[in-house]
């Protein structure tokens, strides 16, 4: 059965178990029939002390996986396309599609066409591990992959479900349902173990105690609110509902990640002195959440500096094209030295451009070789380069830099009066930090931070 027909008809999404899960597996065994039971329910052979291990990491496992089939109940729902489930060292993690109906624009990679990241494109957390780049934002666990393949069942994309705010209210809820198992599952454990009587019971009461605690844990720093996390997409939901203005939504769930930051970090810094060590943990998770908010907050700064701007606003001029067939030490005399600048478009027989020649590539070529070396012997293909449009908006330009890094820039390109493209201009990072420099010149409402603000 394939992934997109399991995923039409409902049924359960492709589980897939890594090798890595053998290591968590071993890993809380260890914990409990090492450490915790041998303390709290001692006299007891050692065989029921590795089969608790062995049932109390079975039961995590089965919560988080409950959790992610809840999370993916949830965004079929949303109108999103689950792919699949991955069982890891790290619990469980879905897989979402960006389908028809959450992709946004055609071939923007996965942009709006208003440059904002299409759903999913923010980093979350995985259930029971730090965040990674490039998951769903509704937290859990939830990674994005390409959509599928045209077919059949796929309408055409189309970015009024991002536009309209959908995305974050898929998120929403897909956070709600994976912080609901989890809740649910740990208060039930803790209470059975809690009210476990002694004796025979009392292993399996510990058990029941422990892994509930677990996940009560997990839930309880999932809730936290933060760019990654699901609190953060039930903020972002509420405050769209409220406003119906998705940036005032993800400045709110900015915001509110940095007060639970240094909260997370007041508290643990005194639980170090009142209690231990183990307040270290409430610090670390405080200066997680804080980097991650302040770094969505600078996103949120930059985005706002180039919104309205296109490439031929802020690109620098491109310098004359070498000849592919010309030799290194012709271009570095002709061309390369006088026009002082770093990248240079390389043109074919055909006068097509084949691809961008950087100037540490050309001056790295040993001086014996330069008169026999051509040009395309450094040329850096044009696939490998990001490229724009003289029209295309300036914030969906450092997406497709980190894509395509090779030329260190992104190369403006349009076509001459043969057809054949030709390169008009580049736009690096010089030139983005210009544009967001003069933005106040412009009219738009930067507000730079102020050293010694903590919230904003």
């Amino acid at each position: 059965m394939t992934t997109h027909d399991a995923t039409r008809r409902g049924g359960l999404p492709p589980i897939t178990v890594r090798a890595g899960l053998a290591v968590s597996v071993a890993v809380v065994t260890v914990l409990l029939a090492a450490i915790t039971l041998p303390a709290t329910v001692p006299d007891r052979p050692g065989f029921a002390y590795l089969s608790g291990g062995l049932i109390g990491a079975g039961l995590l496992i089965g919560i988080m996986l409950g959790a992610d089939l809840r999370r993916a109940r949830a965004a079929r729902r949303a109108g999103l396309t689950v792919v699949g489930i991955t069982l890891g060292a790290f619990g469980s993690r879905l897989t979402v599609a960006l389908g028809a109906r959450d992709q946004g624009s055609a071939g923007t990679g996965g942009m709006t066409s208003a440059g904002r990241p299409a759903a999913g494109s923010a980093p979350t957390g995985r259930s029971g591990a730090a965040g990674s780049p490039g998951t769903f934002g509704a937290g859990g666990g939830v990674d994005v992959v390409l959509p599928p393949a045209a077919g059949p069942g796929n309408s055409a994309p189309g970015p009024r479900f991002v536009e309209s705010g959908a995305d974050i209210r898929a998120e929403a809820q897909v956070a709600r349902a994976g912080l609901a198992v989890t809740g649910l599952a740990g208060a039930l454990l803790v209470t059975l173990g809690a009210l476990a009587p002694a004796g025979t019971l009392a292993l399996a009461g510990q058990v029941a105690l422990w892994v509930g605690t677990f996940a009560l844990l997990v839930a309880f720093i999932d809730a936290l609110p933060s760019p990654r996390s699901s609190g953060g997409r039930l903020i972002a939901a509420r405050v769209l509902r409220r406003t119906g203005s998705r940036e005032r939504a993800e400045q709110a769930v900015a915001r509110a990640g940095v007060v639970s930051g240094w909260s997370l970090i007041a508290v643990g810094a005194a639980g170090v002195f009142l209690v231990g060590f183990v307040g270290l943990w409430a610090v670390l998770l405080g200066w997680l959440a804080l980097g991650a908010s302040r770094l969505a907050q600078s996103q949120q700064r930059t985005h706002a500096a180039l919104a309205g701007l296109v490439a031929r606003d802020v690109m620098s001029p491109a310098p004359p094209a070498l000849s592919s067939w010309s030799t290194v030490d012709d271009a570095l005399d002709d061309v390369v030295l006088p026009a002082r600048r770093a990248v240079f478009g390389v043109e074919d027989f055909d006068g097509s451009l084949a691809g961008v020649a950087l100037l540490r590539d050309l001056a790295a070529v040993p001086m014996d070789d330069r008169d026999l070396a051509r040009v395309n012997r450094v040329c850096i293909p044009l696939s490998m380069v990001a490229t724009a449009a003289p029209d295309d908006a300036v914030v969906d330009l450092p997406a497709r830099l980190v894509e395509r890094p090779a030329a260190g820039c992104v190369v403006v390109i349009e076509s001459a009066a043969d057809g054949n493209p030709r390169m008009v201009g580049t736009v690096g990072p010089v030139e983005l930090s210009q544009a967001i420099e003069t933005a106040p010149l412009r009219g738009r409402g930067v507000r730079p931070v102020r050293p010694g603000s903590l919230w904003r």
